[in-house]
Protein backbone atom coordinates (compact mmCIF):
# COMPACT_ATOMS: atom_id res chain seq x y z
CA UNK A 1 0.00 0.00 0.00
CA UNK A 2 1.31 3.44 -0.85
CA UNK A 3 1.82 5.96 1.90
CA UNK A 4 -0.85 8.18 0.34
CA UNK A 5 -3.48 5.44 0.45
CA UNK A 6 -2.23 4.38 3.86
CA UNK A 7 -2.66 7.87 5.27
CA UNK A 8 -6.10 8.23 3.69
CA UNK A 9 -7.30 5.15 5.54
CA UNK A 10 -6.09 6.23 8.95
CA UNK A 11 -8.57 5.94 11.84
CA UNK A 12 -10.92 8.92 11.60
CA UNK A 13 -13.56 8.10 14.21
CA UNK A 14 -11.40 9.16 17.15
CA UNK A 15 -11.25 12.86 18.00
CA UNK A 16 -8.12 14.40 19.42
CA UNK A 17 -8.09 13.84 23.17
CA UNK A 18 -5.93 15.12 26.04
CA UNK A 19 -2.64 13.52 26.93
CA UNK A 20 -4.01 10.52 28.82
CA UNK A 21 -2.42 8.29 30.08
CA UNK A 22 0.67 10.41 29.82
CA UNK A 23 3.96 8.54 29.85
CA UNK A 24 2.37 5.25 28.81
CA UNK A 25 0.91 6.97 25.76
CA UNK A 26 4.28 8.44 24.83
CA UNK A 27 5.94 5.04 25.18
CA UNK A 28 3.33 3.34 23.01
CA UNK A 29 3.58 6.01 20.33
CA UNK A 30 7.37 5.83 20.31
CA UNK A 31 7.20 2.05 19.89
CA UNK A 32 4.77 2.29 16.97
CA UNK A 33 6.92 4.89 15.21
CA UNK A 34 10.11 2.89 15.76
CA UNK A 35 8.56 -0.34 14.48
CA UNK A 36 7.21 1.39 11.38
CA UNK A 37 10.58 3.02 10.74
CA UNK A 38 12.16 -0.43 10.61
CA UNK A 39 9.60 -1.83 8.21
CA UNK A 40 7.30 -3.64 10.63
CA UNK A 41 3.67 -3.13 9.47
CA UNK A 42 1.81 -1.78 12.49
CA UNK A 43 -1.87 -1.03 13.01
CA UNK A 44 -3.91 0.56 15.81
CA UNK A 45 -5.57 -1.71 18.35
CA UNK A 46 -8.19 -1.15 21.01
CA UNK A 47 -6.93 0.02 24.38
CA UNK A 48 -7.84 0.49 28.05
CA UNK A 49 -7.33 3.60 30.14
CA UNK A 50 -7.42 1.62 33.38
CA UNK A 51 -6.73 -1.94 34.46
CA UNK A 52 -9.82 -4.05 33.68
CA UNK A 53 -11.39 -0.96 32.12
CA UNK A 54 -13.59 -0.85 29.05
CA UNK A 55 -11.95 -1.42 25.70
CA UNK A 56 -11.91 1.80 23.68
CA UNK A 57 -11.16 2.76 20.11
CA UNK A 58 -13.81 0.66 18.40
CA UNK A 59 -17.53 0.52 19.04
CA UNK A 60 -18.55 -2.69 20.78
CA UNK A 61 -15.00 -3.89 21.38
CA UNK A 62 -14.87 -6.74 23.88
CA UNK A 63 -11.10 -7.10 24.09
CA UNK A 64 -7.84 -6.40 22.33
CA UNK A 65 -8.49 -6.26 18.59
CA UNK A 66 -7.74 -4.08 15.57
CA UNK A 67 -9.60 -0.78 15.46
CA UNK A 68 -10.33 -1.06 11.72
CA UNK A 69 -12.72 -3.77 10.52
CA UNK A 70 -10.59 -4.24 7.39
CA UNK A 71 -7.41 -4.09 9.39
CA UNK A 72 -5.24 -5.55 6.61
CA UNK A 73 -5.83 -2.25 4.78
CA UNK A 74 -5.09 -0.11 7.84
CA UNK A 75 -1.41 -0.85 8.41
CA UNK A 76 1.61 1.36 7.93
CA UNK A 77 5.37 1.23 7.73
CA UNK A 78 5.55 5.02 7.47
CA UNK A 79 6.80 6.52 10.75
CA UNK A 80 5.07 9.84 10.01
CA UNK A 81 1.73 8.10 9.60
CA UNK A 82 2.34 6.09 12.77
CA UNK A 83 3.12 9.30 14.64
CA UNK A 84 -0.16 10.81 13.45
CA UNK A 85 -2.26 7.77 14.35
CA UNK A 86 -0.81 7.28 17.81
CA UNK A 87 -0.97 11.00 18.56
CA UNK A 88 -4.73 10.88 18.13
CA UNK A 89 -5.29 8.16 20.71
CA UNK A 90 -3.20 5.79 22.89
CA UNK A 91 -3.98 2.82 20.66
CA UNK A 92 -2.42 -0.54 21.39
CA UNK A 93 0.32 -1.48 18.93
CA UNK A 94 -0.47 -4.48 16.75
CA UNK A 95 1.68 -6.16 14.09
CA UNK A 96 0.21 -7.35 10.80
CA UNK A 97 1.91 -10.69 10.20
CA UNK A 98 2.79 -12.09 6.80
CA UNK A 99 4.18 -8.86 5.35
CA UNK A 100 7.81 -9.31 6.32
CA UNK A 101 7.44 -10.43 9.93
CA UNK A 102 5.83 -13.58 11.35
CA UNK A 103 5.67 -14.91 14.90
CA UNK A 104 6.08 -18.35 16.49
CA UNK A 105 4.51 -18.69 19.95
CA UNK A 106 5.59 -21.34 22.45
CA UNK A 107 5.20 -21.81 26.22
CA UNK A 108 7.64 -19.72 28.25
CA UNK A 109 9.61 -22.67 29.63
CA UNK A 110 10.16 -23.98 26.11
CA UNK A 111 11.04 -20.55 24.75
CA UNK A 112 13.58 -19.88 27.47
CA UNK A 113 15.30 -23.18 26.83
CA UNK A 114 15.34 -22.67 23.06
CA UNK A 115 16.64 -19.11 23.30
CA UNK A 116 19.71 -20.37 25.12
CA UNK A 117 20.36 -22.80 22.26
CA UNK A 118 19.99 -20.30 19.42
CA UNK A 119 23.30 -19.17 18.01
CA UNK A 120 23.80 -15.38 17.79
CA UNK A 121 23.44 -15.63 14.01
CA UNK A 122 19.89 -16.96 14.35
CA UNK A 123 18.76 -14.91 17.33
CA UNK A 124 16.01 -12.42 16.53
CA UNK A 125 13.54 -10.38 18.56
CA UNK A 126 11.63 -12.27 21.25
CA UNK A 127 8.66 -10.98 23.25
CA UNK A 128 7.10 -12.26 26.46
CA UNK A 129 3.31 -12.29 26.65
CA UNK A 130 1.31 -11.80 29.88
CA UNK A 131 -0.05 -15.33 29.53
CA UNK A 132 2.92 -17.64 29.99
CA UNK A 133 4.23 -17.75 26.44
CA UNK A 134 7.05 -16.33 24.33
CA UNK A 135 6.89 -14.98 20.78
CA UNK A 136 9.84 -15.55 18.45
CA UNK A 137 9.74 -13.12 15.52
CA UNK A 138 10.95 -14.50 12.19
CA UNK A 139 11.01 -13.54 8.51
CA UNK A 140 7.81 -14.06 6.57
CA UNK A 141 8.20 -16.96 4.15
CA UNK A 142 6.33 -20.06 3.06
CA UNK A 143 7.53 -22.12 6.03
CA UNK A 144 4.55 -23.65 7.81
CA UNK A 145 4.52 -24.73 11.43
CA UNK A 146 6.37 -27.99 11.91
CA UNK A 147 3.98 -30.73 13.09
CA UNK A 148 6.32 -31.66 15.95
CA UNK A 149 5.85 -28.22 17.45
CA UNK A 150 2.12 -28.20 16.95
CA UNK A 151 1.72 -31.64 18.53
CA UNK A 152 4.28 -31.53 21.33
CA UNK A 153 4.74 -27.88 22.24
CA UNK A 154 1.33 -26.28 21.75
CA UNK A 155 3.10 -23.91 19.37
CA UNK A 156 1.33 -21.51 17.04
CA UNK A 157 2.52 -19.77 13.89
CA UNK A 158 1.21 -16.28 13.14
CA UNK A 159 1.59 -15.53 9.44
CA UNK A 160 -0.51 -13.95 6.69
CA UNK A 161 -4.00 -13.06 7.91
CA UNK A 162 -2.98 -12.86 11.58
CA UNK A 163 -2.02 -10.03 13.90
CA UNK A 164 -0.02 -9.92 17.12
CA UNK A 165 0.26 -7.46 20.03
CA UNK A 166 3.65 -5.77 20.24
CA UNK A 167 5.26 -4.39 23.44
CA UNK A 168 4.37 -2.25 25.32
CA UNK A 169 0.74 -3.18 24.54
CA UNK A 170 -1.10 -4.40 27.63
CA UNK A 171 -4.21 -6.41 28.48
CA UNK A 172 -5.93 -5.66 31.79
CA UNK A 173 -2.81 -3.94 33.04
CA UNK A 174 -0.48 -6.80 32.07
CA UNK A 175 2.05 -5.70 29.44
CA UNK A 176 3.75 -7.53 26.65
CA UNK A 177 7.49 -6.93 27.01
CA UNK A 178 10.68 -7.63 25.12
CA UNK A 179 12.92 -10.49 26.21
CA UNK A 180 15.21 -9.75 23.27
CA UNK A 181 14.48 -6.21 22.01
CA UNK A 182 14.77 -5.75 18.23
CA UNK A 183 17.51 -3.14 18.51
CA UNK A 184 19.79 -5.53 20.42
CA UNK A 185 19.88 -7.83 17.36
CA UNK A 186 20.05 -5.01 14.84
CA UNK A 187 16.41 -5.58 13.86
CA UNK A 188 17.51 -8.77 12.09
CA UNK A 189 14.89 -11.46 11.59
CA UNK A 190 16.01 -15.10 11.43
CA UNK A 191 14.58 -17.68 9.07
CA UNK A 192 11.49 -19.41 10.42
CA UNK A 193 12.90 -22.83 9.50
CA UNK A 194 16.04 -22.29 11.60
CA UNK A 195 14.16 -21.06 14.66
CA UNK A 196 11.71 -23.94 14.42
CA UNK A 197 14.61 -26.39 14.10
CA UNK A 198 16.05 -25.17 17.40
CA UNK A 199 12.61 -25.21 19.03
CA UNK A 200 12.18 -28.84 17.97
CA UNK A 201 15.66 -29.75 19.22
CA UNK A 202 14.90 -28.18 22.58
CA UNK A 203 11.89 -30.47 23.01
CA UNK A 204 14.21 -33.43 23.57
CA UNK A 205 16.05 -31.52 26.29
CA UNK A 206 13.09 -30.97 28.57
CA UNK A 207 13.79 -31.69 32.18
CA UNK A 208 10.50 -33.58 32.57
CA UNK A 209 8.40 -35.73 30.35
CA UNK A 210 5.29 -33.59 30.65
CA UNK A 211 4.08 -31.44 27.80
CA UNK A 212 4.51 -27.70 28.26
CA UNK A 213 1.29 -25.76 28.14
CA UNK A 214 0.27 -22.15 27.86
CA UNK A 215 -0.62 -20.79 31.27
Amino acid sequence: MSDRIDAARRPTSAPLVPGIPGLAWAETRAAAVDLARHGWPVLPGTYQLAEHGAWLGRSGAAGLEPVAALWQLATTTNPDVAMEWWTRRPYSVLLACGAGVDGVEVPAVHGQRALGQLSPAWRGPVAVTPFGSWLFFVRSDDEGLRPELAANAHAQLYASGAWLPIPPTARDGLPYRWQVPPDTVGWALPASAEVQRVLIASLSRRASGTRPSLA
